[in-house]
């Protein structure tokens, strides 16, 4: 190849990178791609009281997430417990439970007696007296 050819290859790729950058930019900025292409979304506080929902209130099991573990009926129950933005799971005696997150609530996967699904306290209250007022 001629020294020319050599020259021209670096300059056209150097182009083509400048020009998909511009494109990529402004797409960017008029909202056609989405930031979270470009970052993780945060991960989920999940610290608070879950309440099972669709049981009668009595029946209901509940657990409580804090910094210093999982606590059920006021009584903790471990000092750990993992949560990755999408799975929390945690053991309570010999049993693990496993969650899933899904539309800002908890959704039991183990064990595995029936799909349950829990809620924070209060968040169902909340949105229930707002459609009241409504």
């Amino acid at each position: 190849m001629k020294k020319f050819q050599y020259k021209i290859i670096p300059f056209a790729l150097l182009m083509a990178g400048i020009f998909a950058g511009l494109i990529f930019s402004a797409l960017l900025a008029v909202g056609a791609i989405g930031r979270e292409l470009l970052w993780d979304e945060p991960v989920v506080n999940i610290h608070g009281v879950w309440v099972e929902q669709g049981v009668a209130p009595y029946a209901a099991d509940r657990f409580e997430l804090r910094a210093e573990g999982v606590f059920v009926d006021g009584r903790q129950v471990n000092t750990r417990y993992e949560w990755d933005g999408m799975t929390l799971t945690y053991r309570q005696g010999e049993e693990t439970y496993i969650y899933s997150y899904l539309s800002d609530q908890l959704v039991r996967q183990q064990p595995a007696h029936y799909i349950s699904s829990f809620s924070r306290e209060g968040v169902r209250r909340v949105l229930r007296d707002v459609t009241l007022e409504e």
